[in-house]
């Protein structure tokens, strides 16, 4: 693969040392743009609601502005997986951040001029998730084409460490932003998708999906991603596992701040018990190859659930002290790395023209349960304590460790069953 060219894809790409990543022209121009774009998204997340709380002073309107956005966006997954197996991957990504990068920009105007009102923040916040429901599916699908097979497990490890600097710096950027201007978050996230789409456009390839069939109705083909996902071992491994350590992960989360702050903890100490498990996440990205090379994907899960289970259970007899973060930053640590190895093995085994739909049956089922998180949560910290939610959060991984060590797709994958399609 020269450099600045997309790959043709892994099944039929020549033997020939690959490219080192830093000197892959497109991965480099698809990674800047999404460290930009995903730090500006995550400072409007923060900025959404404090700027609906300031036009309306109800926490109710900012909860439910961002729970239609979370809606959209899973009900847009797997229409968009669909349509990223119809069309150009790289022009459908452009389009996704023309469309936010004007949304945003025409926000921005409208909190200067003091015409905002919280419905056309609903508006924006519900285009911003539509658009990135779309565009992530395409990226995914993509990203094959732009490096060597045997780079992908590095290539995600990269990418989840873009994802956990922007978690770790958009929120705390979002609310500096804010404070300096109610419209200043929002023009920074219109610049940031514009910067992607530059960026995006770069890059050089062909990223048209080949289909084996013909076209059908989008719900008929959004459907056969799923039947995929499920006959396939290694993927149905994903779809099982994948649900339990969401909910088990954010609903430690939200114990923490609910169980901290009920205790008395200042906001800011919680601000900053977060950033520590950020940190983690962030620490985890960097060493994710390291683990990578030393670990078949199989193992690198057992360690991630296993360690879940008893580490969740350990920081329930730590809460209410902020040093809670530790051992919940030791299991963040070792997530990038299995996360990323078990993408690459899910771009692996699926078949090209089919990887944006199964992208968005993953995320989609991934995110099934996390929903419940945070109910979840508050239910067992008010009628029980946040020791107890932990507890019930650390359960929850310790099924997924149990899982891991049984589901034989996992098994066969690192026994060399990478065979695309279904098995």
């Amino acid at each position: 693969m020269s450099e600045g060219t997309a790959a043709s894809s892994p099944e039929t790409a020549p033997a020939q040392e690959p490219v080192p990543l830093r000197r892959n022209r497109g991965f480099r121009m698809l990674w800047i743009g999404q460290v930009l774009s995903g730090t500006g998204t995550d400072a409007a997340f923060i900025a959404y609601p404090l700027l609906v709380l300031v036009l309306t002073r109800s926490a109710a309107i900012a909860g439910a502005v961002g729970t239609v956005s979370f809606a959209v966006q899973l009900a847009v997954t797997l229409p968009g997986g669909a349509l990223a197996d119809r069309f150009d991957r790289r022009l459908a990504m452009i389009a996704c951040d023309s469309v936010r990068a004007v949304a945003l920009a025409l926000l921005t105007v409208l909190v200067l001029a003091g015409l905002a009102t919280w419905p056309v923040v609903l508006a924006v916040s519900v285009v911003d998730s539509a658009a990135n429901a779309l565009f992530d599916p395409s990226a995914n699908a993509a990203l094959p084409a732009i490096v060597a097979d045997e780079q992908l497990e590095q290539a995600w490890a990269a990418t989840e460490a873009r994802t956990s600097a922007a978690s770790l710096a958009g929120p705390a950027l979002g609310g500096i932003l804010f404070g300096l201007g109610r419209a200043v978050p929002f023009g920074f996230d219109a610049v940031s998708y514009l910067a992607s789409a530059v960026t995006v456009g770069r890059i050089r390839g062909a990223f048209r999906p080949t289909s084996t069939d013909g076209r059908r109705a989008l719900w008929r083909e959004a459907a056969d991603g799923m039947r995929l996902a499920v006959r396939n071992p290694l993927l149905r491994g994903a779809l099982v596992l994948g649900p339990l350590v969401n909910f088990a992960y954010n609903g430690v989360i939200f114990t923490i701040t609910v169980a901290l702050r009920q205790h008395g903890t200042p906001p800011a100490v919680i601000g900053l018990v977060q950033a520590a498990i950020a940190v983690g996440g962030l620490a985890g990205a960097i060493a994710a190859p390291w683990l990578q090379r030393r670990l078949p994907m199989r193992r690198q899960l057992i360690l991630l659930n296993v360690a879940g289970t008893v580490l969740f259970t350990v920081a329930a007899f730590v809460l209410p002290s902020p040093l809670v973060a530790v051992p919940v930053a030791g299991v963040i640590l070792l997530a990038p790395a299995a996360n990323a190895t078990l993408s690459a093995a899910q771009a692996r085994t699926t078949p090209e023209h089919m990887r944006g739909r199964v992208s968005s049956t993953v995320f989609l089922t991934a995110m099934s349960l996390t929903a419940l998180a945070p109910l979840t949560a508050g239910l067992i910290v008010q009628d029980f304590s946040g020791a107890w939610a932990l507890a019930v959060f650390a359960a929850a991984m310790g099924i997924a460790a149990i899982l891991s060590v049984t589901m034989k797709g996992l098994r066969s994958y690192d026994a060399g069953a990478r065979t695309p399609g279904t098995r």
